[in-house]
């Protein structure tokens, strides 16, 4: 999906960065050291980098499309690398990671895999946030972008897999206002 995402940076950019992330971020905050290292995969306009850099932790992004990275990077005044998931080979382990709408795009049979690349980058006992968008099956929008949907049985089996215990679930509509409904999931690794 990096095609659509830098085709359409901008106008990406303006849709999401205003929007007060605070319903899921915060929720995140009693698992977390203050100053904590957190990587935010797919950080799209850096609107979670900015607000994590806000309260004292220290936010790094990964970012697919080259003019969101700089985007972001420039919104969020954190560090942005323009690479993929599966080929980021981390610096260090990090306290938490989020996983926020970043793998709606990716065929299931691929989510094992992104679980456990993610969970080889946390610190032990270390933090991930996972927001995926709820039903199940696939669905394809007008932009010819293909969401995947899963069930919350689905996701716990796969977390369940990946040694991810699940601390905290939520189920919402999209910040967007549309009529997404999203699955978010706070989870320890464990083992």
């Amino acid at each position: 999906m990096t095609d659509f995402y830098e085709s359409n940076a901008r106008a990406y950019f303006e849709r999401t960065n205003r929007i007060d992330p605070s319903p899921i971020l915060e929720p995140l905050l009693p698992y977390l050291q203050p100053g904590g290292a957190i990587l935010d995969i797919g950080c799209g306009s850096g609107r979670d980098l900015k607000w994590f850099k806000a309260r004292g932790f220290d936010p790094t992004g990964l970012e697919r499309s080259p003019s969101l990275a700089v985007l972001a990077s420039d919104h969020s005044a954190c560090p942005v690398t323009m690479i993929d998931l599966f080929d980021y080979n981390p610096p260090m382990h990090y306290d938490c990671i989020l996983l926020i709408g970043t793998l709606v795009h990716l065929p299931k049979p691929e989510f094992p895999r992104a679980m456990s690349k993610a969970k080889r980058m946390l610190k032990a006992g270390g933090i991930m946030y996972v927001s995926m968008k709820a039903w199940g099956g696939s669905e394809e929008a007008g932009d010819g972008r293909v969401f995947q949907l899963w069930s919350d049985s689905e996701l716990r089996r796969e977390f369940d897999r990946a040694g991810l215990r699940v601390l905290e679930h939520t189920r919402s509509r999209s910040l967007l206002g549309n009529r997404d409904v999203w699955l978010g999931y706070i989870l320890r690794a464990e083992g």
